[in-house]
């Protein structure tokens, strides 16, 4: 098994050591910033009632635990930002800009339900890749959007290719299909999978996705869309039920991360009955010691609902599946990089601290949130992971500084 270089960096905030997570997280070349919001380790929101000030607060953060990882956001590769509302949706893509109008990331912005607090209006999380700066390859789909936004349809750094968050938006700055879920789903995977073709890629190449929908009861159209693009391809996947896109008429967008060459080197895996299979998505994928597991939740591997709206039983089963699947490609939750947990409203959930520990040695960079819906009603969490083979071996933790970023003066 190779060895890698991973490092947690901690911010000083309270939540990350009971919830066992790092505000960063070094892997080899790359770094994940966790989701951030606007909240000083006094636990105060900064600017509330202002997108652009919690924007600012964000970034503060966000550079000040990159850079003692050892990255800049010269070498951020994707960002993306979730915002509580979508009118607040212009101004807080338009703040980020500002920090990206070189870099010009692959992006994804879309309204959940809500974040941690009610004052908090945005969260963003960030991929950075040592050397982007000066050897990443930006593309655009010409779309004035992604001018304005400041970000690039797709980036390649190496054999990695960071799609952005896709719409069925064309080039004329009209949505393809209005009131369509099958022509929007058909028309943005036809822009991913170009954007992919321009970086050297294939769609068997692709690894991970995440699909928003607007419409949650329009699985079928999309699924039968999605099985028909993506033809024998089974990335990693998660799909969320949200309330709003950037446009009233888009109902789908969907995010993609491809590695070059992985589709004559990947591993799929499936549950037991792969009922994953015919609904387009491998329960994980791995390509080197890279591992990237679709979102799990307690639904079980003969398809049946276990523990109907109870959270915390519900995340104990979600927890096992990545727990198993990552056994399945040789590696643990030790070895876990990043988390991503989406809740239903709603639902009672259990406080941090209460229940197992998954991830008490790896405090991987991490994101939550609450969104409109899951795959089904009875389900009110969702877990995705990525992991890198080995990764928990030996982590390297970086204190917070004596003073927190937010209360240094601005040079």
């Amino acid at each position: 098994m190779a060895t890698h270089r991973r490092v947690n960096v901690a911010s000083g905030r309270q939540l990350e050591q009971v919830a066992h997570y790092a505000r960063a997280a070094r892997v080899d070349d790359t770094v994940l910033q966790s989701g951030t919001t606007a909240i000083d380790r006094d636990g105060h929101v900064r600017g509330v009632g202002d997108v652009v000030a919690q924007v600012d607060a964000i970034m503060t953060i966000a550079a000040a635990s990159m850079g003692k990882a050892g990255s800049s956001f010269k070498d951020v590769v994707r960002n993306r930002m979730y915002v509580t509302d979508i009118a607040l949706g212009d101004a807080g893509a338009r703040a980020v800009a500002k920090y990206f109008r070189d870099t010009r990331p692959a992006a994804t912005l879309v309204e959940v339900n809500a974040l941690s607090r009610p004052e908090q209006l945005i969260e963003i999380e960030l991929d950075a890749v040592d050397g982007a700066a000066t050897t990443a390859r930006r593309i655009s789909s010409g779309r004035a959007i992604e001018h304005e936004y400041a970000y690039s349809r797709a980036v390649r750094v190496g054999d990695r290719v960071f799609i952005s968050g896709t719409t069925a938006l064309n080039a004329q700055g009209s949505v393809d299909g209005v009131g369509d879920m099958y022509r929007q789903t058909r028309a943005t995977l036809d822009t991913i999978f170009r954007a992919l073709q321009e970086a050297g890629g294939t769609r068997e190449d692709i690894v991970y996705t995440k699909t928003y929908l607007t419409d949650r009861n329009a699985t079928e159209p999309y699924t039968r869309a999605w099985v028909e693009a993506l033809g024998d391809v089974r990335p990693a996947s998660t799909l969320l039920g949200i309330p709003a896109l950037v446009r009233p008429e888009m109902l789908i967008e969907i995010e993609a991360e491809a590695i070059i060459g992985a589709g004559r080197t990947r591993r799929d895996i499936y549950t037991q009955h792969e009922r994953e299979k015919p609904r387009g998505y491998a329960r994980a994928v791995q390509v080197g010691d890279w591992i990237w597991v679709s979102g799990c939740t307690s639904i079980s591997a003969a398809g049946e609902i276990q523990a109907p709206g109870d959270w915390g039983a519900q995340a104990d089963l979600a927890h096992e599946t990545i727990r198993w699947s990552l056994a399945e490609l040789g590696a643990s939750m030790d070895d876990v990089v990043r988390r991503r947990t989406f809740n239903v409203g709603g639902a009672a959930r259990r406080p941090h601290g209460e229940g197992p520990a998954w991830f008490a040695k790896s405090c991987p960079a991490s994101l939550g949130c609450t969104i409109a819906a899951l795959a089904r009603p009875e389900i009110v969490v969702e877990v995705e992971v990525a992991a890198v083979k080995g990764a928990g071996a030996k982590i390297e933790w970086i204190a917070p500084d004596p003073v927190d970023a937010l209360d240094r003066p601005r040079s």
